[in-house]
Order: C-alpha cells, then sequence, then structure tokens
C-alpha cells in the first residue's frame, strides 16, 4: 500500500538538502509541481518506478530505489528486491526438497544462508554442504538436495544490476508486488521511456509466455486494441488487450482458456511494443 505519508517526508528531506524543491525537481528531472503534489500529499496513486529510480538518484543518499519502492507499495516487506527474487528462486525448489524429507526448521535456515548471501560469496555452498552432512549424513537424497542447493546458489548469483546507461530496467510481477531484477539490454535514442516486465503467466501466449519479457513504452493514454501493462485495482498487475466501453474496461486474453475482464479500476502503465523473443508486439516501422 502507498504511504503517502513517508513518501512526503521523505521528499521533503531531500529538498531540504538541495535548498528548494526546483533545484530537486531539476536534479532528479522530474517536474515541480508533480512532487510538489507529493509533498503535499495531494496524489493517491504512487509515481512510477522510473520516477522512483530518479528520485533515489538525486537524493543525495537520504534514500534509496529499495525504500522507496517500498514505501510506495511495490515491495511487500523490508527485504530488498534482490532478496525478494532470492526468496522467490528459493521457493521455486520448495517442494522438490520438502520430497527429501528436510526438517522446515533446516529448510528454513539454508534458505536463509542463501538469501541473505553477500554477492560473489563462494563458501556458501561449503557451509550448507557441511550443515546438511553434519545433520542427514551423506547418502543420495543428501546428494540430491546438493545439487539443488548448488542449482539454487547460481540462479541467486545471477542476478545482477549493470549500469543504467546499458538498458532499461528490467521488473518482474507477481500477483501483488513488481519490484526491479536487474537490467534489459535495449538500444533505443530515449530510452527513459522504456521499462521491461518478466511475464510470469501463459495468459497471453503464443505472443507472450512465462518468462518472457515485454518491452513497455511508459504511458497512460491508451487506444482500444492495445496491448497494455496495467495496475488493477491497486493490487496487481496485468499483461493484456484492453478495449473501453461506457467506463468498463474490458481486458482480453490471447490464450483461450482464460476468460475475459471487465473492470473500472485500472491504471495504464504502458503499451507493449517489443517481445525479448519475437517482434510480434512490434509496430510497423519500428518504435
Amino acid at each position: 500500500m502507498f504511504n503517502q505519508e513517508k513518501f512526503s517526508k521523505i521528499l521533503n528531506k531531500i529538498a531540504k538538502q538541495y535548498g528548494n524543491i526546483t533545484y530537486f525537481a531539476n536534479a532528479a528531472s522530474v517536474g515541480r509541481s508533480y512532487l510538489s503534489k507529493y509533498i503535499n500529499n495531494k496524489l493517491p496513486s504512487p509515481p512510477t518506478p522510473k520516477i522512483l529510480e530518479k528520485i533515489a538518484e538525486a537524493s543525495g543518499g537520504a534514500t534509496n530505489y529499495d525504500e522507496l519502492m517500498q514505501v510506495c507499495g511495490y515491495l511487500n516487506s523490508n527485504m530488498s528486491s534482490k532478496e525478494i527474487v532470492a526468496q522467490n528462486i528459493c521457493k521455486n525448489y520448495e517442494s522438490d526438497i520438502d520430497n527429501l524429507n528436510i526438517k522446515d526448521i533446516d529448510k528454513d535456515f539454508i534458505f536463509e544462508i542463501l538469501i541473505k548471501q553477500e554477492e560473489h560469496n563462494t563458501t556458501v555452498i561449503n557451509q550448507i554442504n557441511n550443515f546438511i552432512e553434519n545433520n542427514y549424513g551423506s547418502n543420495s537424497k543428501t546428494k540430491k538436495l546438493f545439487d539443488i542447493i548448488t542449482e539454487i546458489d547460481q540462479q541467486i548469483k545471477n542476478i545482477v544490476t549493470v549500469p543504467n546507461n546499458i538498458g532499461i530496467p528490467l521488473y518482474c510481477i507477481s500477483k501483488v508486488p513488481m519490484y526491479k531484477v536487474s537490467y534489459f539490454p535495449f538500444e533505443y535514442s530515449n530510452k527513459e521511456n522504456y521499462i521491461a516486465i518478466k511475464a510470469i503467466t501463459d495468459k497471453m501466449l503464443p505472443l507472450l509466455g512465462p518468462d518472457d519479457i515485454a518491452v513497455i513504452q511508459l504511458q497512460e493514454n491508451i487506444v482500444d486494441g492495445q496491448t497494455v501493462l496495467l495496475l488493477i485495482d491497486d493490487s496487481y498487475y496485468e499483461i493484456a488487450k484492453i478495449f473501453s466501453e461506457a467506463n468498463i474496461c474490458k481486458l482480453y486474453f490471447m490464450n483461450s482458456k482464460y476468460e475475459e475482464l471487465e473492470l473500472s479500476r485500472v491504471k495504464i502503465i504502458g503499451e507493449v511494443v517489443l517481445s525479448q523473443n519475437k517482434s510480434a508486439f512490434q509496430r510497423k516501422g519500428g518504435m
């Protein structure tokens, strides 16, 4: 949930560092009146993650991107975005580990080590392997567990953040939050107007499946028939084709097993203009 009061305090703190809100707005490349409205609690919806990243970069250490994402409701815990992604990776293997009859308290201990590890820590696997051998011995089940842990560790170590000039922010969406996981290589002169999203469902197959990446051109206006990223009821994100009729938005999914939705509370984040693996979304003549 968007914490307007806390967000206002953070912006006030940054503005005081600059002397006034105008200098702060210029440093963040954000409109002065736009920031002023948030400082005075006039806007009920949070800025986009792209704007939050600009504010964080201009804050002079007064805040950071993860804090802003949490305050604005994109993150639902005190964990960093990287830790949240690492947690999700661990959850993907939870049932496999449960099948090996590992105690829940030991499984949670192992996951905690993997999630909280420092970047490029080479001792994590040895630490976990020693723990498993001391508590479960060396056998076929622990060998399988070692292999799973090694695979999880490698995926977590692959979570990287590269400089902003290499690409556009890449986000993952789940049932509630949207959080940055890295950057997506994207060659275009005006990259500030784009983000990338990793899909997690098969609702838009065959155009966009799980783990496919869609490039989003940020915009609030829509044209009927566009494929868009949108926020529904301030609670979860969806990618769908959208049509409007009598103040009701109808969402259509490419996969026929999902029924259309009729909604009244939606916020458009932007249009899908390109997918990672195919050019089905690309406009004629390029972007």
